[in-house]
Order: C-alpha cells, then structure tokens, then sequence
C-alpha cells in the first residue's frame, strides 16, 4: 500500500495520465484487470440470456436487433460471378439460385433469411456458429450441401481442458499445439430446450473446417463473442 500510494504521487509530480490518478473522481474506479475471456467465461451465459429475455419483452431491444440486422444484410449478400462463358455462367447461376432455396438445413428459410438470422445472432451474443452439412445424393437436393445454424449456447464456455500432445479445448475450442483451431465441440442438444429429448451436456467434436464462427470481436485475443447489449 506505501508503494502504491508512493508511485501515485509520483506520478501527480512528474505528470502522466489522468486516467490513472486517484483523485476524488477516480477514487472508486476499480477496473478489472481479467482477461477478456476471462469475463466471458465467467458472465457470458448471464449476459446472452438477459439479451435474450429483452428482446423477447421489449418492443426498442427488438428494433433495435431488426435495425441492425437490416443494415448489415439488407436482401441478403450476394455474390457475382466473374465467369466470362455466358452458357457456364447461366449454368453457375441456376444452381446457385436452388441452392439458396435448401441452404437451410431446418428448412425454415433460405440462404438469405439465413444471414439475417445470423446477423440477428452476432448483435444478441456476439457470435453465431454456421455448421456445414453435405447431404446424400438420396437426400434429393440439387446441390448436396447444407447449413445449419447453432446458437453461442450450445457451444460450451465452462469446456476447458488440456488434451494428449500439444493441444488444449478453450471456451469448447480444441486448438492445436501452435494455436490453430481444430475443433469445435458443440453440445448435441441446446441446454435450455426441455423439448429435445437427447442427452443433456453430451458434446460432438466437429472438425473446424466444417465450421463458420461469425465473432464480432472486440478485444485482441478475444475467443467468444459477448452480446452488443452488454455495452
């Protein structure tokens, strides 16, 4: 305590930031020094089911998920073939235009409705998981490929664990041995949903490459997404 209150006088002497005085109006200031995953780990789930329950109950928090999703989706994204072959590209074109009809592997939506749900996703959690999902050639789509979206719940934060050889799981992210990621173990039913009957807390390791991890970060080193609410 003689030290600390040593370098603070020390610093009013010699100038420095004001941030980092402690003067009346700073006095109670006391920041945390955690890590930002850190914070999240301890206070995500809180802080998503709060989002959640705001825009469930009230009428600004809804807009203002509608409006923001609305302004970064718009219709929907869509790409532009640069092919030059008129026949190849009318070809290109209409396999697209079928595959954005079954790209929804709830088959509640299309590709596009599918981005507004995930921009939807990122500003209540700050994260969505898009899952890709070939399908069989008897499973009768055009294009055998589908994606099916999984909430910031139903990958664990609480999964932390060293694994055999160099690598480790973080927040329910297996990283290999030079911090690449490897894996993403998701639980095989959502821990709030009493309607799904299959095995609370049972994980699927699903290799990373299968996965799209839409994260709006907000600090360097940041492993989960925290919702916009929260600010």
């Amino acid at each position: 305590m003689a030290f600390e209150a040593f370098r603070q006088r020390l610093g009013s002497i010699i100038g420095g930031f004001d941030a980092a005085q402690a003067h009346r109006r700073l006095r109670g200031f006391r920041a945390s020094r955690a890590h930002v995953n850190t914070l999240i780990a301890a206070s995500g789930d809180t802080i998503t089911a709060r989002a959640r329950w705001l825009v469930r109950n009230n009428g600004y928090a809804a807009n203002a998920v509608e409006s923001f999703a609305s302004n970064v989706v718009g219709d929907g994204i869509k790409p532009s073939s640069t092919i030059a072959d008129a026949a190849k590209k009318e070809e290109l074109q209409a396999l697209w235009l079928a595959w954005t009809d079954d790209a929804d592997a709830e088959g509640l939506t299309d590709f596009y409705g599918l981005q507004r749900r995930a921009a939807r996703e990122v500003f209540l959690s700050g994260e969505v998981f898009i899952r890709i999902r070939p399908r069989r050639a008897e499973d009768g789509l055009t294009v055998p490929l589908q994606l099916q979206m999984l909430p910031a719940e139903m990958l664990p934060l609480d999964m932390n664990r060293t694994l055999p050889g160099a690598g480790l799981i973080r927040q329910g992210i297996e990283f290999d041995g030079i911090g690449r990621r490897a894996a993403y173990h998701f639980l095989r039913r959502h821990p709030g949903d009493l309607t799904d009957p299959g095995l609370a807390g049972e994980t699927v390791r699903v290799p990373a490459g299968d996965v799209i991890h839409v994260l709006d970060p907000v600090e360097a080193g940041q492993l989960r997404g925290v919702s916009r609410f929260a600010a």
